[in-house]
């Protein structure tokens, strides 16, 4: 027999908050039963952040997500692992194959993989990705309500009684469970049933350095080069986080998703360690300085740090690198000079002073604390009902991919446990 009708407040019409309305509307078709499923977005349509994300093409997951990698990774693979389970246990999943994955497949998504196993829709454009995920909704009755800022949630004042949403504009909406799926601003002004959070911060951006370094890159701005970044903090030898790719110089200081990457982790003060020779030590550097120095020396006679350097770094780096350290390019370099130029040439460091621009981060770290939420359902403890996904949740990856596929994975583990509890009369 069909249940009594019940509702679903989905906030937050973005990654997140798409997926989890669709995983609950398939739920509940599954098991028969009428639920009404409202996505609150407080901007003029859905979607708009999916649109911005990759430059526009949509890097909507990663062929080998690895839950380490994010912020409370513990709490992370727990969740996905639930996922997993979940989806096989529906049919909805295939042995050996994300769910994420098999969602967007579900959805008649076609997609392609480039470095790093980033995943991209084969149409190249992010509303491709947009365009399946909004159909999925509507196909499941989904209603997008936008212009819906949504200031509050009050928690039902009895057993069963619905939640209440308080709108901006002073409008009331009733549901029987809510899945918060906003973050950064919207998520800093709900009560959230006085679940414990961080305040958000942006990270995955761009780094400034010190102005004693800016010297440097304004020098040598707009240059891209490959090499191995590291952070490295107060006097300890072994770095906070490092990776390998490519950095831009900018008149402010570093860009580039290796950089992005340190973001996450880099605190004023910290040093950015950039090895211009991938991943060679400085002894091994140094070694092959002097073979090197010994080749061209036969070829040219007596070589300037330019002379050396010419076909191993761009001549301008290397110029504005040589006399960082108050050296003349022009001068001759000594045999002896060598084991100082391989240090220099590995470990560059540049002083961090923080993020450069807050505006060309691509999340923001903080929201609701993970040990307030049950991690096989991402249900708000002792809040029957509230759940939680995406960036409402102090969790972020690094680039890639992974930040989305957070978002997808927990927004269908909230949804789908969401409903289940409707149905099974939890709410």
């Amino acid at each position: 027999m069909e249940s009594q009708g019940k509702t679903l407040a989905v906030v937050g019409g973005g990654a997140a908050g798409l997926a989890a309305a669709i995983a609950a509307g398939d739920f509940a078709q599954k098991r028969g039963f009428s639920l009404d499923i409202a996505v609150y977005e407080r901007d003029d349509r859905v979607g708009r952040s999916i649109l911005a994300t990759g430059n526009g093409r949509c890097n909507f997951s990663n062929a080998c997500i690895d839950a380490e990698r994010y912020r409370n990774g513990d709490f992370v693979a727990e969740a996905l692992g639930a996922l997993e389970r979940l989806s096989a246990g529906h049919g909805s999943g295939e042995p050996g194959n994300d769910p994420v994955h098999g969602f967007f497949r579900s959805l008649g998504l076609v997609w392609r993989e480039e470095a790093d196993g980033r995943q991209y829709p084969l149409a190249n454009k992010a509303s491709a990705v947009l365009d399946v995920l909004r159909a999925g909704a509507a196909g499941r009755g989904v209603r997008e309500v936008c212009d819906s800022d949504v200031a509050a949630i009050d928690p039902p004042r009895k057993p069963q009684a619905p939640f209440t949403l308080r709108m901006v504009n002073g409008v009331l909406k009733r549901a029987d469970a809510v899945v918060i799926a906003c973050g950064g601003r919207t998520l800093s002004a709900l009560d959230a049933a006085g679940v414990p959070r961080t305040a958000a911060k942006p990270v995955l951006g761009p780094l400034s350095v010190c102005e004693r370094d800016r010297v440097v890159t304004r020098e040598l701005d707009n240059i891209r080069v490959r090499a191995r970044v590291s952070l490295l903090r107060g006097d300890d030898p072994c770095p906070v986080a490092a990776e390998d790719g490519e950095l831009m110089f900018r008149k402010y200081g570093l860009s580039g998703i290796c950089i992005f990457d340190l973001s996450r982790f880099a605190l004023p003060g910290d040093r950015v360690a950039v090895n211009f020779l991938g991943g060679r030590t400085s002894g091994e550097a140094a070694a092959d300085l002097e073979s090197r120095y010994g080749r061209l020396s036969q070829r040219f006679g007596r070589l300037t740090y330019g002379d050396l350097l010419r076909g191993l770094l761009l001549p301008r780096v290397a110029e504005a690198v040589v006399k960082s350290r108050f050296i003349n390019p022009y001068n001759h370099v000594e045999s002896g000079d060598l084991p100082a130029l391989a240090e220099l040439l590995t470990g560059f460091g540049l002083e961090v002073e923080g993020i450069a621009d807050p505006g060309l981060c691509q999340v923001r770290r903080g929201g609701l604390a993970v040990d307030a939420l049950d991690s096989r359902t991402l249900q708000v403890r002792d809040a029957a009902g509230l759940f939680a996904a995406g960036e409402a949740l102090d969790v972020d990856g690094p680039c890639g991919g992974y930040n989305l596929h957070w978002a997808w994975a927990s927004g269908l583990l909230a949804g789908a446990c969401a409903a289940a509890g409707l149905a099974d009369g939890d709410r």
